[in-house]
C-alpha cells in the first residue's frame, strides 16, 4: 500500500515539476482546452439542431372562431348537466337507499365528468 502511494507522490511531484518549468505550455494547453469544451456545444448545435417543436397551440379560451366558442359552451352545457344528475342522486341517497343502477350511473357520471374537465 505504501509503495503505491509513493509511486503516486513521485508522479505527482514530476508534474508539478513539469508544470513549474514550462508555465506558458501549460497555460496553451488549457485555454486550448477550454476554448474548445466551451465552443463543442456551439458547433454541435449548429450542425446537429435538435429536433424541438418550436410552435406551440392557442388555447381554446382566447380562440376567435365561433366554431371552437360553440365547442366550449357544449362542454360547459353538458358538464353543467352531468353535475345536477349528480346533485339530483346526491339528494335521493340523503332520502334512501340507491339501488345498483343508481350507483353504475353515479359511477359513469363522475368518469364523464373527469372526462370533461380534463379533456382526455
Amino acid at each position: 500500500m505504501t509503495e503505491k502511494y509513493e509511486y503516486f507522490k513521485l508522479q505527482f511531484l514530476r508534474i508539478r515539476d513539469r508544470i513549474y518549468a514550462r508555465p506558458k505550455l501549460v497555460y496553451t494547453y488549457l485555454m486550448g482546452t477550454l476554448i474548445l469544451s466551451f465552443s463543442f456545444p456551439f458547433i454541435q448545435y449548429y450542425f446537429f439542431t435538435p429536433k424541438i417543436q418550436k410552435s406551440f397551440a392557442v388555447p381554446n379560451l382566447y380562440s376567435e372562431s365561433d366554431r371552437s366558442k360553440s365547442d366550449l359552451d357544449k362542454q360547459d352545457q353538458l358538464m353543467e348537466n352531468v353535475v345536477n344528475e349528480l346533485q339530483r342522486y346526491k339528494s335521493k341517497r340523503e332520502n334512501g337507499p340507491l339501488t345498483k343502477n343508481d350507483s353504475l350511473r353515479i359511477e359513469y357520471l363522475y368518469n364523464k365528468y373527469q372526462h370533461l374537465k380534463n379533456g382526455h
